[in-house]
C-alpha cells in the first residue's frame, strides 16, 4: 500500500510497514527524539469500533506515555472525538480502564467540551440540555456549571400534549425536576450535546421554542417569518457528523442528521435557515480549544511553553482530516472507521491502515522534517 500525500505539502511518501503477525514492530530508531511531535486521536473507528477496543491502540497508548520503555519520554496527546453525552471526568476514567493508561483531564475533548465557556455565560438560566439516555444531558451542563439544566423530560412533565406519543413510566417521573414553571419561566437557550434518543420529541420542541416569544413555551411570534438576528433562542449543537462507525457492518446517522432534519423542519415552516451555533470537528472552534489541552498537557508532562507539530488521526475525511488541514496540522487517515478506500473528500497526508501503522508513520516524517529543518 501507498500512502496518499496532500500535493500541498512537502512531506515524502513512505510505504506502509507489513502485517506482522503478534505484535507489529514501530520505528526501531527514535533518535533524536522528535521533542516537537504531539498527536490528536479520534477516538470511534480509530481507537475503537463500537465497545470494542482495538489492539494497536492499546500498544500506541503504551507507547506514547512511556510505559512499555520504547521511548524516552512520553509523547504529548489527546483523544478527540465528536461523541459526547457523558460528563468529561467520568469519560476521562472510562477510557483510562479501557485504553489500560492513565488519562488526564487535559488530554479529552468531547464535542461539547468546547461549550464549557459558553454554558457559564448561562450559570443562573433556564437552559434546555438535549441528548443521550435518561439525564446524561443535565449532567453535562451541570459539570459545567449550569444551575437551572432542564431535559425534555422536564418539558413534558408540564405539558404532555407537547408530544403526547411519549407515555411516562416511573422512570421517566424519577428525572423531573419540580421547581420550574415553564408557563411563565423562559428557555435562555438550547444545548445539544449528544445525539437525540427521541428526534421527534426533541425536534417538536426545539421548533417550538425558535419560533416562540422570547423562549416563552406554548407561544408562537407574530413576525415568526421574519429572522431575528442570532435567534429566538440561542442553540448550539455540538456534533455536526452526518455518519459514524460502530461495529456494526453499515455506518449509523449521527448528530449531523438530526441538526440538517431540525433545519429542514424550521425552513418549512417559517421559509428561514435556522439559526444556530455548531462546533465539533471539523469547526475551527474546536481544534482551537483542543490545541489549547495539547500546549497545557506538554506543561505538565514538561513544565514550559513548547511549539508542536500536531497529527490528527481520525478515520472521517470531513471531519478529522479537512479541520485538522484548515488547522494546521499534519493529518492521517486510517481504513478502520468511515473511509473504506478510494479518493477521500479531503487529501489527508497519509493513509494507514491502522493507529499504529499512523503513529509509526508520523514519528518517521518528524525524523525527515527534523533533518530539513538542522
Amino acid at each position: 500500500m501507498i500512502l496518499a500525500v496532500r500535493p500541498i505539502t512537502v512531506l515524502p511518501r513512505f510505504t506502509a510497514l507489513p502485517h506482522l503477525s503478534g505484535r507489529r514492530a514501530l520505528s526501531s530508531a527514535y533518535a533524536p527524539f522528535p521533542d516537537k511531535l504531539a498527536f490528536a486521536f479520534d477516538i470511534d473507528g480509530v481507537l475503537k469500533q463500537g465497545k470494542f477496543i482495538l489492539p494497536q491502540a492499546k500498544r500506541v497508548m503504551k507507547l506514547l506515555t512511556g510505559e512499555d520503555g520504547q521511548l524516552p519520554r512520553p509523547v504529548p496527546f489527546l483523544l478527540m472525538t465528536n461523541g459526547g453525552g457523558v460528563v468529561d471526568a467520568e469519560r476521562v476514567k472510562l477510557l483510562s480502564r479501557e485504553l489500560g493508561v492513565e488519562l488526564g483531564e487535559n488530554q479529552l475533548v468531547q464535542s461539547h467540551t468546547p461549550l464549557k465557556p459558553a454554558m457559564a455565560e448561562y450559570a443562573d438560566k433556564v437552559v434546555l440540555c438535549i441528548g443521550g439516555p435518561k439525564d446524561a444531558a443535565r449532567k453535562v451542563g451541570e459539570s459545567y456549571g449550569l444551575k437551572k439544566a432542564v431535559l425534555p423530560h422536564d418539558i413534558l412533565h408540564w405539558n404532555r400534549s407537547i408530544w403526547d406519543r411519549y407515555k411516562f413510566g416511573p422512570a421517566d417521573e424519577e428525572l423531573v425536576r419540580h421547581d420550574i414553571d415553564f408557563t411563565t419561566t423562559a428557555v435562555s437557550a438550547i444545548f445539544v450535546v449528544h445525539d437525540s434518543y427521541d428526534w421527534g420529541r426533541d425536534m417538536t420542541i426545539i421548533n417550538e421554542l425558535m419560533q416562540s416569544e422570547g423562549g416563552l413555551l406554548g407561544t408562537m411570534r407574530k413576525d415568526r417569518h421574519v429572522q431575528k438576528p442570532g435567534g429566538e433562542v440561542p442553540l448550539f449543537f455540538s456534533n455536526p457528523d452526518l455518519e459514524w462507525k460502530s461495529d456494526y457492518p453499515v455506518v449509523r446517522l449521527g448528530m449531523g442528521a438530526f441538526s440538517l432534519s431540525c433545519s429542514a423542519v424550521y425552513k418549512a415552516a417559517t421559509g428561514l435557515d435556522l439559526p444556530f451555533t455548531q462546533i465539533g470537528k471539523p469547526h475551527r472552534l474546536t481544534y482551537e480549544f483542543a490545541d489549547t489541552m495539547l500546549r497545557r498537557r506538554v506543561k505538565e508532562l514538561r513544565g514550559v511553553d513548547q511549539e508542536l507539530n500536531v497529527y490528527m488521526i481520525g478515520d472521517n475525511p470531513l471531519s478529522d482530516i479537512w479541520g485538522a488541514n484548515n488547522f494546521g496540522w499534519d493529518s492521517i487517515l486510517l481504513r478502520t472507521g468511515v473511509y473504506q478506500g478510494g479518493e477521500p473528500s479531503h487529501i489527508p497526508s497519509a493513509i494507514c491502515d491502522d493507529v499504529e501503522l499512523a503513529v509509526d508513520w508520523a514519528f518517521k516524517n518528524e525524523r525527515v522534517r527534523t533533518a530539513k529543518e538542522a
